[in-house]
């Protein structure tokens, strides 16, 4: 102990005598340490964080699939649900979830929010304790003793003030009355639901008749029994489907169970740019520790008397090695100490600009693994960027460096070696980062010129909720229409429409059809698009083009023939060698009209920019069977096409709305601009990121490259003016010096391009429209290495350049 305090006390000594360069050290490693810790907090907020839950590894999702259609985790029935639930023996509870957008009154003004329909066996499953009250009793799923409430903790402190005696209380949701029975600790979320209000979900009889097998609506949530694997659970859960599939072919055939753990289900598909953003920072680390090398080699050069008087009074090698890893270890500790508190203003930032499905900045804490990782980190750099100048160091060559006054020529030519390897380690670094940001960055280009098949410029979009209880069946249509028609005649309107879903916002739905004139088939069998209700306005107000027939107009209403439109795709799929307008199908939603195709429209990228259409079918909403109008209209978007501003028509239609019914809310009010930019979020903000890396990785490794040829030229001063005496001119050390620097640098960018190769299955599935392997992407990031090498090294060379030979030689 008494030895690493001395050498503790020496390397404070030592820091304070070279002020600059230690500060210099502890900026470069503190922004790399920080980076690093930055994304590990983002890392371990979704991935190793505990989840508040009773024992989360028990819990799962379960998930129906049709691979023929290419359906994933796909909702449940409601009879579905039933049946896994009294069948199978792997699950201690099952628990029923439907999410559902309501309409909150009673206040200052009505409020839209997220709420969900749960089996009362759901909060049981998750270990849900109120912190106000108690949560839903046996029994309270039965109609008319459903009419009871549970408040998340950041709904009672919005809407209620933490109001302490809430329980008990009525609220008016939807129109009805609910009594509220309890409020939900701060740190609870129903996982995979934004919901913020609970209430029973009561099934309703007509749920389980055949003819809804085929309406899937509810997330189930489960607990594995103590010792039940989910690979045994999900082995039973199947062989239970496939005796459905038996039981009821019409509506189960195809149909199999996944079983998807907690976790991985609230992670989604952000662990893959999570690793990668872990793989930026890490190089960009690795290139900190070299410049840091660097810069601690420069110093054992001006050290080599001190250290060779040193071993001649008796200190062996490893006394010395450890002296001097002291020292690096200690910078590093101090530079981790610093890079903490840049980490925690950087991970706050980046948690503010991070895209849906990347915890917030609330849910990220500098909690012991964060600072477990950066402690580690830093005493791994610390050894990283100290072993090599230590080594060198302690292997000095006694005499010759004692005869010279510290100037030695083996030992020059070791630490040559060793820069000159860490400075082809940090180009190879640097090159490979430059090139995944340049790959990243020409697919979001790429992306964001896709055709989504609309015209966004000058479109205002919002949605509304009407609650069942005030618009019930065709009063909801009735309502729209009415709206509508207000909407249209307002200055500065040029076109307006409804539809049940906006292209790229993230929700969406299908349904089964039949064919006339093809044999009937079964539920699992027959052909599926996307269920849209829309009206002719919608295709207007988006500029969706029409390719053949005609969109819906005034000849079409509640009473007349129904009519749908399909898109381009559905027409191809479907009808790929006739023209389908004046054919007939029948929605699953109803099995007793057939609607005539009228028009085909051309495809909208739905689900995102980088994904292929589907087949879609439009609805008039006016012509749904009014008992299916509020469950596939209950919230609908109205899309205005304006001549001006899209924000200035926001209040207009807001006052327009008051005048039909003022407890209505309008929510989620955005330009279709706006949905466009939030579907690439979680891309830009990866190229952003991996971008703002691979630039500061360029800087860090210009920076080091000339450092290390301008200390190379120092060293060489009596080389070059004995050169230059011989007859050497200027522009042939010139040459020397820049030639040997884009050397390195070309064999540094030579691994950088064969790490970048050997990762492209890894960084092919970020891109779009781009290979891995582009040529444009891979010469680009070459020359702009070798520019940057040729221009760190140029300022050294014409200084060397400059040399003049008598004076070179008089200093030797």
């Amino acid at each position: 102990m008494s030895a690493l305090t001395q050498d503790l006390r020496y390397a404070l000594r030592t820091f304070s005598n070279s002020p600059g360069s230690t500060a210099v050290a502890i900026v470069v490693l503190s922004l790399g340490i920080g980076a690093n810790a930055a994304i590990f907090s983002i890392t371990s907020a979704s991935l190793f964080r505990t989840l508040p839950y009773k024992n989360p590894e028990q819990l799962v999702f379960v998930w129906q699939n049709q691979a023929s259609k290419a359906i994933r985790q796909h909702p449940l029935t409601a009879a579905d649900y039933q049946d896994f639930r009294t069948r199978n023996q792997a699950f201690e509870r099952m628990g029923a979830i439907r999410s559902q957008s309501s309409v909150l009154t009673g206040g200052d003004a009505p409020e839209r929010i997220e709420t969900a329909a749960v089996s009362p066996s759901v909060f049981e499953i998750l270990g849900m304790e109120p912190a106000l009250g108690r949560s839903f009793a046996p029994g309270e799923d039965q109609p008319d003793k459903d009419r009871v409430a549970v408040l998340s903790a950041g709904l009672w402190q919005r809407r209620f003030g933490r109001d302490p005696n809430i329980l008990g209380k009525k609220l008016s949701l939807d129109s009805g009355l609910f009594t509220i029975v309890g409020v939900a600790p701060p740190a609870f979320r129903l996982p995979a639901s934004e919901s913020e209000l609970w209430i029973p979900y009561t099934p309703d009889p007509k749920d389980f008749l055949p003819t809804n097998r085929g309406v899937h609506i509810l997330k189930v949530l489960a607990r594995l029994r103590p010792g039940v694997s989910r690979e045994r659970a999900q082995s039973e859960m199947r062989i239970i489907a496939q005796r459905l599939a038996r039981e009821h072919p019409d509506s189960n055939a195809g149909l199999s169970v996944d079983l998807v753990p907690l976790r991985e289900q609230l992670i989604g598909d952000i662990r893959p740019t999570l690793w990668i953003l872990m793989a930026a920072v890490a190089a960009v680390l690795l290139i900190a520790c070299v410049n840091v090398a660097h810069l601690l080699l420069a110093r054992a050069s001006a050290r080599e008397k001190e250290i060779a008087i040193r071993t001649a009074l008796g200190a062996d090698t490893g006394r010395l090695v450890r002296q001097l890893l002291t020292e690096s270890v200690l910078l590093a500790v101090v530079a981790g100490a610093v890079g903490l508190v840049l980490a925690y203003w950087g991970a706050w930032i980046l948690a503010k600009l991070a895209p849906a499905g990347l915890p917030q900045a609330g849910e990220i804490q500098m909690d012991w693994r964060v600072l477990a990782f950066t402690l580690g980190v830093s005493l791994i750099t610390g050894l990283a960027f100290g072993l090599a100048p230590a080594v060198a160091s302690a292997r000095s060559n006694l005499n010759l460096v004692l005869r010279s006054g510290g100037r030695g020529g083996s030992v020059s030519r070791t630490r040559t070696k060793v820069r000159d390897v860490l400075l082809v380690c940090e180009v190879a670094c640097s090159a490979a980062l430059l090139i995944g940001a340049g790959l990243l960055f020409r697919s979001l280009v790429r992306l964001q010129e896709v055709d989504p098949g609309f015209r966004a410029g000058h479109v205002l979009t919002m949605q509304l909720a009407p609650p069942q209880a005030s618009y019930p069946g065709l009063k909801l249509g009735l309502f729209y229409d009415q709206l509508l028609n207000r909407v249209a005649r307002l200055p500065g309107v040029e076109a307006a429409g409804f539809c049940r879903f906006l292209p790229l916002s993230g929700d969406d739905a299908g349904a089964n059809f039949q064919i006339e004139g093809q044999p009937r088939l079964g539920a699992a069998d027959q052909p599926r698009a996307r269920f849209r209700t829309a009206s002719g306005g919608y295709f207007v107000a988006l500029g969706i083009p029409l390719l053949r027939g005609r969109l819906f107009d005034s000849r079409d209403n509640q009473t007349t023939p129904k009519v749908v439109i399909i898109n381009e795709t559905a027409a191809r799929r479907y009808w790929p060698n006739d023209n389908p307008v004046g054919r007939r199908i029948l929605s699953g939603f109803d099995d007793n009209q057939w609607s005539t195709i009228i028009g085909v429209v051309g495809d909208v990228k739905h689900a995102g920019l980088d994904r292929d259409a589907n087949p879609e079918t439009y609805y008039h909403y006016l012509q749904l069977p009014p008992e299916a109008m509020n469950f596939a209209e209950g919230t609908m978007a109205l899309a205005i096409r304006t001549n001006t501003d899209p924000a200035s028509m926001t209040s207009s239609v807001r006052a327009e709305l008051r005048m039909l019914d003022p407890s209505l809310p309008v929510f989620n009010v955005h330009a279709m601009q706006d949905l466009i930019q939030g579907s690439v979020a979680q891309p830009r903000f990866r190229t952003f990121l991996i971008g703002a890396f691979a630039g500061l990785a360029l800087v860090l490794a210009t920076l080091g490259l000339y450092g290390v040829v301008a200390y190379s030229v120092s060293q060489r001063t009596t080389e070059l003016g004995i050169r230059m005496a011989l007859g050497a001119q200027s522009g042939n050390i010139l040459q020397l010096v820049v030639f040997r620097a884009a050397g390195l640098a070309a064999i540094g960018l030579g691994i950088g391009l064969a790490i970048s190769l050997a990762g492209s299955r890894i960084i092919a599935r970020f891109l779009f429209g781009v290979s891995a392997t582009d040529p444009i992407t891979l010469a680009a990031a070459c020359l702009i290495i070798l520019l940057v090498a040729v221009t760190a090294s140029l300022v050294p060379a014409l200084r060397a350049a400059e040399v003049d030979p008598a004076i070179a030689l008089r200093a030797e």
